[in-house]
């Protein structure tokens, strides 16, 4: 966000993109900004979980029904933070300001891409729900949808549409991690007075 990185991607995906011969890839690409939209996903997640409980016999409904709940636990685990995020980063859009992606504390709130955000976290859901790679790396690849639709619209930078699809992956991983306490990987934030990272726990 504070380097020269940023605006070189968003200047290359826009020309890649925009300057093609055809605008199908464009248009493609900005609808699938919709997946991002909560109007849309939250009532969709509430209808698969309402779904589960009120059809706990059926496979479908109740696979449906664990993953549109985890997918609402994941948004309350993950909106405030994010929303929190976005306020301290204070970045802005392209074009929006003179500072461009730097973080600017509380001058803005696009520091982070909520659409990113919101049209990533069901498709990590699915992904941590199943152990089958085929269809984890699938859904993975389609958690990139929305968070693509938001730098093929230049609505956001890239370091914002991937601090969104992040903070989806870590609110998904908080679930899972409630869900399945036995799991045998575990990650944490390490703060030290000699830096921060990330730690890494393995149970055998």
């Amino acid at each position: 966000a504070n380097s020269s990185i940023d605006e070189g991607i968003q200047r290359h995906f826009q020309s890649s993109v925009r300057g093609a011969t055809s605008d199908e890839w464009f248009e493609s690409l900005h609808a699938s900004k919709e997946l991002g939209n909560g109007m849309y996903t939250l009532p969709v997640f509430a209808s698969a979980w309402a779904a589960g409980e009120l059809l706990p016999d059926n496979r479908f409904a109740e696979t449906s029904g664990r993953w549109g709940e985890r997918s609402l636990r994941g948004f309350v685990a993950g909106a405030p933070p994010l929303i929190a995020l976005q306020q301290l980063t204070g970045g802005s859009r392209p074009m929006e300001s003179s500072s461009s992606s730097n973080w600017q504390p509380f001058q803005d709130v696009n520091g982070v891409s909520g659409h990113s955000f919101m049209g990533s976290l069901p498709f990590i859901t699915a992904a941590k729900m199943t152990d089958n790679l085929a269809y984890k790396s699938l859904f993975y690849a389609g958690s990139a949808i929305a968070p693509l639709s938001r730098v093929n619209d230049n609505a956001h930078y890239p370091s914002q549409v991937a601090l969104g699809w992040w903070m989806a992956y870590l609110a998904a991983s908080a679930v899972n991690a409630t869900d399945n306490p036995q799991s045998k990987w575990r990650f944490y934030p390490y703060l030290s007075g000699d830096g921060t990272g990330v730690m890494a726990e393995m149970r055998f």
